[in-house]
Parts: C-alpha cells; sequence; structure tokens
C-alpha cells in the first residue's frame, strides 16, 4: 500500500512546483510590461513632393509594401517645399523625399535627419518658346521665370550664368514663381517666352504649347563645367534619425523598396503615367514622356558619397548660405 503520508507529500510538492511556475510568469509579465498584450503598432509617414520626387516612387504608393511586421505606413504628396520643411521640422515626416541641398541645409540647422539615398541625377531644362537661345550667353538682357528662389534649379541657373560670363544680378532680369506647376500654367498660357523648370513640367508644357522647346540642359551644362561623367545629384530620401536608430530594419527595407520602384517606373513608362496622375497629379502622358529626362537611378547615398559631396561642395562654394554656413559631416550619411 502506498503511505497516504507519501501521497500528502506528492500533492504538496505538485502545488509548490505549480505556484513557482506562477509567480515566474508574473515576474515575466512585470518586466516586460506587456504579457499578454499586442505590441503597439509602428505608424510610418512617407512623404514626397509633389513632380519628380513623387513620380519615382508611385509604384510604392499602389502597393504600399510590407517594411516589417507591426508597421503601418501613410504615404502623401505634398504641393511645395515650404510645406515640406515644415513638416521635417516638426518629425511629423518620418521619411521624406527632397532636393538633396534642402536635406543637407536641415541637417546643417540641428534637425535630426540623415540622408538615406539619390533617387535622381537631374531633371532641370531651361524651355520656352524663345527659339533664338541656342547657348548660355543667348540669354544676355532675357527675361526669365524660375521655380523656387534658392532652390536647387535657381542656384544652378545663376552658376551657370556666371560661368558663362553673365551676370545673374544685372544682365538678365529674372522672376520667380513658388512653384513648378505654376509656372508651366505661365509657359502655357505664352505669359512668359523663357522658364527654368524641372520635369515633368518640361514636357507638360511641350505637350500642351507645341511651340515650346529645351533649350538648355542643365545635366549637360553640369557635367560641361565641372568635368564629370555623372550629373549632379538633384533630389534624395532623408529618413529621421530616431525612425532609423528605433527601427533600422524597416528602413532597410524602405530603401531597398524604394529602389526597386525607381526600376520600375523606369522599365514600365506607361503604366507609370498612369499612377502618376493618380497620385501625383500628372498627367499620364506628360509622366510618361518625361520619365526618360527625369535621370532616375537609384544609389544608396553612401554608396555615392563622392558625388554628393562634390555637389554640396560645389553649391557651397557658390554661396555657403545655400547649406546654412557649412558643409554637412560624415554624420549625414545612413550607414549602409
Amino acid at each position: 500500500m502506498i503511505n497516504r503520508e507519501v501521497i500528502i507529500m506528492r500533492k504538496n510538492s505538485s502545488l509548490i512546483a505549480a505556484l513557482m511556475l506562477v509567480l515566474m510568469i508574473a515576474v515575466i509579465a512585470a518586466g516586460s510590461g506587456n504579457f499578454g498584450q499586442a505590441a503597439e503598432p509602428i505608424n510610418i509617414n512617407i512623404m514626397a513632393l509633389s513632380g519628380t520626387t513623387g513620380l519615382s516612387m508611385v509604384k510604392m504608393f499602389e502597393d504600399n509594401p510590407v517594411l516589417s511586421t507591426g508597421v503601418n505606413v501613410t504615404y502623401s504628396i505634398v504641393s511645395n517645399p515650404q510645406q515640406m520643411t515644415a513638416k521635417i521640422i516638426s518629425g511629423e515626416a518620418d521619411i521624406a523625399a527632397v532636393p538633396t541641398n534642402t536635406a543637407a541645409l536641415l541637417y546643417n540647422k540641428g534637425i535630426a535627419i540623415k540622408i538615406g539615398a539619390i533617387t535622381n541625377w537631374g531633371v532641370t531644362y531651361l524651355a520656352g518658346r524663345d527659339l533664338s537661345v541656342k547657348k548660355w550667353t543667348d540669354l544676355k538682357g532675357k527675361t526669365i521665370a524660375v521655380t523656387g528662389k534658392g532652390a536647387t534649379p535657381d542656384i544652378l541657373f545663376r552658376r551657370f550664368l556666371k560661368a558663362n560670363g553673365l551676370d545673374p544680378e544685372r544682365d538678365v532680369k529674372l522672376e520667380y514663381y513658388p512653384t513648378p506647376a505654376e509656372l508651366a500654367q505661365l509657359v502655357i498660357a505664352e505669359k512668359t517666352d523663357l522658364a527654368v523648370i524641372p520635369e515633368p513640367w518640361v514636357t507638360e508644357v511641350m505637350l500642351r504649347s507645341p511651340s515650346a522647346r529645351v533649350l538648355l540642359d542643365f545635366q549637360e551644362e553640369w557635367k560641361r563645367l565641372e568635368n564629370r561623367k555623372e550629373s549632379y545629384p538633384q533630389s534624395c530620401l532623408v529618413v529621421s534619425t530616431k525612425l532609423y536608430q528605433e527601427h533600422p530594419e524597416a528602413v532597410k527595407t524602405f530603401l531597398q523598396q524604394a529602389g526597386l520602384a525607381s526600376d520600375w517606373v523606369n522599365d514600365n513608362r506607361a503604366q507609370a503615367g498612369i499612377l502618376a496622375e493618380k497620385f501625383v497629379k500628372i498627367s499620364a502622358n506628360a509622366a510618361t514622356d518625361a520619365i526618360p529626362r527625369c535621370n532616375f537611378r537609384f544609389a544608396i547615398a553612401s554608396s555615392v558619397k563622392n558625388e554628393v559631396d562634390y555637389f554640396l561642395n560645389s553649391l557651397f562654394e557658390f554661396d555657403p548660405e545655400f547649406l546654412g554656413g557649412k558643409l554637412p559631416d560624415a554624420a549625414f550619411y545612413l550607414p549602409q
């Protein structure tokens, strides 16, 4: 027969073991603070300027690829650079597609961002109906409409004028307009004959105003003056430092997907045009025809650091205030 005391001892041992297991679970739960509860979802806001930067990302807008488990992504288009700058400064934009010089300026002003990738290599042209303009010196005495005072097209235009012996303050008259879309409408309405304007609005102008032409190519002038094989890195993707530090894998996946999306746009122009009309508010025909002149070539920023540094240094030499009075340091670049 089994001794009654042995049975009681076994029961007590089982009870103690069960109590210890419950206690261990309670300790673990207290340490984690969220035992039995689903992790809070991560919300990432990704923003692009209306135009070229948005065009390169339309496939992502359409597919909204998964970046990581528990990550919710919201894509949005911002209509002008001033609004985008405000959203980056406020922290509302976790990832943003912006001009490269804007990224450097914000970084130098202490905004916690890093440059993750270059998205295009120059999209700016002088377009219009004044066919007497065949070279840069032909602009002497002309009135030229320019999009965005202090923006990349304006900076490069004034730099190219000086390099060709023209004084931007005395030899030409510059009229500034806040957005490329507004400037395109003025050219189409024949209210200005010469405009410094980026793609895809150059193509929009030529489709709706058949007498308009591309007169001067900023990308070719950059390569000629600087003796460079590559054009300038005009637009980039910036990532908030906080997002990168807390969710590096989501950032890595985003950059991979952005590269694939850029390649898709180059390879599927007609479909990309349809998505551009849906998301970026550019006509499908204009977007489709503009893509070859948008010079989309996705590159991780740290892998093309020499080209980015050269571009920023060139702008700095022309006017240091374009970059906030200094060049960004090596920490500007997102680690690979």
